[in-house]
């Protein structure tokens, strides 16, 4: 497979285009976008080992939304002919576009068994701002997708997304040197860290924060995810099995709705039941 090079503010491909190939980012960040009403519409900010547009070698029909690079970045391109002769010769190098396949149809079939189905509730009143000394997120890894750096021009409007862990268990499981999180792409996945080991690729997961949970469970291998939608900022629940708790409203499978509207301000989340250890602050401003 090749990799390309594209610069800021250049499109890797626009809505409508008829190509077909899948990319995985490298380095750099890449947004995209669907027009509504002649308008842009954001659907996604994703960093480095994010894939994107692997629909298009599947279903051969054009693009659904635009790609376009926010700095610089470099991309690995896999064609249709190169996934199928890598899923033969080298199935290792397949695995994160198969995951990318899996998440993607998680995500379509939950819309269709929930949010075609039952109509959204209205939400409740944000909860109070009760932490008055919250910690300050630390600047790390310029591709990570929790950190603090400086955006860029084009980035200006976009809202600040912190997640804050709000009990010592939830703490404990930051990553090293984290005592908060700013969200720089969406959308964010979280789920359950597996027991394999370190040089394992989980499949049939997807997830940009790993909670090392243990028995019983609370945490789902793929439980949430914190999107962004143009204006809309939202947690998502992706199918777990025992839901996701966002001020006060349960979401899930077996509950009757999967999102949740964030709101401005502080933003309670719990991953997993109302017993569950992994409490997270999400402000938003």
């Amino acid at each position: 497979m090749k990799t390309e090079l594209f610069g800021p503010g250049s499109y890797i491909f626009k809505e409508g285009d008829l190509s077909q190939e899948a990319y995985r980012i490298i380095r750099g960040k890449v947004e995209l976008t669907t027009d509504v009403d002649s308008k842009p519409v954001i659907l996604a900010q994703l960093g480095k080992g994010d894939i994107f547009g692997e629909m298009a070698m599947i279903d051969e029909r054009p693009r659904t939304a635009s790609a376009q690079c926010l700095k610089p970045t470099e991309c690995e391109v896999m064609q249709p002919g190169d996934f199928q002769s890598v899923i033969l010769d080298q199935p290792a190098r397949s695995l994160p576009y198969l995951s990318a396949l899996f998440e993607r149809l998680r995500s379509v079939t939950n819309r269709l068994q929930h949010e075609g189905r039952v109509a959204p509730k209205s939400q409740e009143s944000p909860l109070e701002n009760e932490a008055q000394n919250k910690p300050t997120p630390i600047e790390a890894d310029p591709f990570s997708p929790f950190q603090m750096q400086t955006e860029s021009p084009q980035e200006t409007a976009a809202l600040t997304v912190i997640l804050t862990p709000m009990t010592p268990t939830c703490s404990s499981v930051m990553p090293e040197g984290y005592e908060a999180m700013q969200l720089v792409k969406f959308p964010f996945c979280i789920g359950r860290k597996t027991q394999s080991g370190s040089q394992h690729v989980e499949v049939l997961s997807a997830n940009d924060f790993m909670i090392a949970d243990v028995l019983p469970f609370q945490v789902s291998r793929n439980h949430c995810s914190i999107e962004r939608e143009g204006d809309r900022y939202f947690v998502r629940d992706r199918g777990s099995t025992l839901g996701t708790i966002v001020n006060g409203v349960s979401l899930g499978a077996k509950k009757e709705r999967l999102t949740y509207d964030l709101l401005p301000g502080g933003n309670e989340l719990i991953v997993g039941s109302k017993q569950s250890p992994y409490v997270f602050q999400i402000d938003l401003a």
